[in-house]
């Protein structure tokens, strides 16, 4: 009987507590899956079977602009939302789901741009660090992309040697990125391009650490059993991106090696105000560089390859627009990206790829401030979870135009300036307002340059032009599936 009779109790109380949750102050009236009225396990089934960007946008199509996908969760699709939630004075923290990407060093984590939650501490380091990822810094370093660049175009030329060859071009980028953030970042390439594979398998590591922290990130309590998991994981298993990110900077300190790159210029910053910017600064900004940078540079870079890939049209109009530019730049010489970056076509179609596949999957997760707040004609509680998918807003057509589904580079031509600095405004691939990407500058010289100087010296097609790519949605978008035949033009 007593067992019967705490059985019993647990029930009232587990449905007592399930109901609490769904009829949560401020939350009880949103539309949304009933489920997420109570649980996370929406987000959580979506994130596990890599569809988190497609189920968001269907949700949205169902219950319309304002969708409650988790107990304390909320997912806007209006450009209103996106302004007051990113772009407001009102400040928005980032959630707790950003605590994973502060690695644990020596008992203490690294904070970084990315995933630092304090407010004032952001905007202190990006004032402190911000010109090193300035356009004229991108500049500077031109010469570390275009040696990179080199060596990616080599092997495509010796691999092409005798007429065309298949490629996984979900790879090659992905292997050009890796090694590109290292030299700019360190002066340290990881023998990717070199050896054409994954040394190390560091890209799958990341690819596993990039899932898992997407999917326990769905649940708070799923998030602290993965913070438990990696402290102890770390002690056996150390990061080694993490590792050469405090060893390097350890050591250019002690040993004043100059070296041009950015590490170097951090490290200046340091030595000129060690408060202002300490060495586990240094490092924290040095891992997520190397850490997520590789990701999302990558899945730009599949997206242009595979799009440029299935239309010949836009090959032709690109090749016909950088022909009026080569001038003094003829083949093999690069072109530079002070020219690139001037380019009308080359911008809407590396805008266009970044708007029909936005690099992060889950929703940007901000925190209504405590005071609360009303989006979109609701009133939220201090404490909710909010914030708007890239895959939802990029799909909006009163900013993006008809057949917002479609991969289309016409649509950012022939507008009126104001409308086009609207449509970039919300390009959500890099984030938005303060806690913009602070990479974006050299995201855009990257992919810019490679995909010119690839289609200057080569032409592809897709292996298998009638079946489409594989996404997997999950914290990030990778794309696989595109073999590629490849030939000297």
């Amino acid at each position: 009987m007593y067992y019967l009779e705490a059985l019993i109790l647990l029930v009232v109380f587990l449905l007592s507590q399930v109901i609490a949750t769904r009829l949560r102050s401020g939350l009880r009236h949103l539309p949304g899956p009933a489920i997420a009225s109570f649980s996370n396990l929406w987000k959580i089934y979506a994130v596990y079977n890599g569809e988190i960007p497609q189920r968001n946008i269907a949700l949205h199509e169902k219950y319309g602009p304002v969708v409650r996908i988790g107990p304390n969760h909320v997912s806007f699709s209006t450009l209103t939302a996106m302004k007051a939630i990113y772009n407001s004075r009102q400040v928005f923290k980032k959630s707790d789901f950003y605590r994973p990407v502060s690695p644990v060093h020596n008992r203490k984590r690294l904070y970084n741009l990315f995933s630092a939650q304090d407010v004032e501490y952001h905007s202190k380091l990006k004032r402190t660090i911000g010109s090193i990822f300035s356009q004229s810094a991108v500049i500077e370093l031109e010469s570390k992309i275009d040696a990179t660049l080199d060596l990616f175009l080599d092997q495509i030329l010796k691999r092409t040697a005798k007429g065309s060859c298949t490629l996984d071009m979900s790879l090659w980028p992905h292997l050009f990125a890796f090694d590109a953030l290292g030299d700019l970042t360190l002066s340290h390439r990881f023998g990717f391009l070199e050896s054409g594979t994954d040394v190390r398998n560091m890209i799958a590591t990341a690819d596993k650490i990039y899932d898992m922290t997407g999917l326990f990130g769905q649940s708070p309590l799923l998030q602290s059993l993965s913070m438990k998991i990696k402290s102890r994981r770390a002690k056996t298993k150390p990061n080694p991106i993490l590792q050469l990110s405090v060893a390097q900077a350890e050591s250019r300190i002690r040993d004043g090696t100059y070296k041009q790159d950015m590490l170097n210029s951090l490290i200046e910053i340091h030595k000129s105000d060690p408060e202002k910017l300490s060495v586990d600064d240094v490092a924290g900004a040095i891992y997520i560089n190397l850490m997520a940078g590789h990701d999302v540079l990558a899945i730009t870079l599949r997206t242009l390859f595979y799009h440029l890939a299935r239309r010949q049209d836009v090959r032709t109009k690109l090749r016909e627009e950088l022909s009026d530019t080569e001038g003094d730049y003829q083949l093999p010489h690069h072109l530079p990206y002070s020219k690139l970056s001037k380019l009308t076509y080359l911008d809407a179609v590396v805008y266009e790829s970044l708007r029909v596949h936005a690099n992060t999957g889950v929703i940007l997760e901000r925190v209504v401030p405590p005071e609360g707040c009303t989006i979109e004609g609701y009133w939220l509680p201090g404490g909710t979870i909010v914030g708007v998918n890239g895959w939802v807003i990029h799909r909006n057509a009163q900013v993006f135009g008809p057949n917002v589904d479609q991969f289309e580079p016409n649509r950012w031509l022939d507008l009126p300036e104001c409308k086009l600095v609207e449509m970039k405004r919300h390009i959500f691939s890099f984030g938005a307002g303060s806690r913009r990407c602070i990479g974006y500058n050299f995201a855009m010289a990257l992919s810019s340059k490679l995909i010119v100087e690839f289609i200057r010296r080569f032409d592809m097609t897709l292996i298998e032009p009638d079946k489409p790519w594989h996404i997997h949605g999950s914290w990030v978008t990778k794309q696989t599936q595109m073999n590629m035949s490849v030939r000297r033009r």
